[in-house]
């Protein structure tokens, strides 16, 4: 059975939350790095993601997640990942 994942990114330089939907973190982060360091924006870091059963489900959430203020999505990271690691990488965001 196939998980689909809402998460949150986070780039260390621009300071903002990315939000999307995936069916392999560490593929889409690949990617989403990839495409960044050609662009020289740094580096996203995975901070916050919730699991899925279905497709659906994950996009709902998300819709519902890109509704929030950036400082309502700040208070949820921080209540899960208070240290603000990187979820793939468990390192330390500075």
């Amino acid at each position: 059975m196939a998980l689909y994942y809402t998460y949150i990114a986070f780039s260390t330089v621009n300071k903002l939350h990315s939000i999307g939907v995936t069916n392999n973190l560490f593929r889409r982060f690949k990617l989403l790095n990839q495409h960044q360091e050609n662009e020289e924006k740094g580096r996203c870091k995975l901070v916050y993601y919730e699991e899925f059963l279905s497709s659906y489900k994950a996009t709902m959430r998300e819709t519902e997640l890109v509704s929030f203020h950036e400082s309502l999505l700040s208070v949820l990271v921080e209540e899960c990942n208070p240290m603000i690691v990187d979820l793939l990488k468990k390192e330390i965001i500075e």
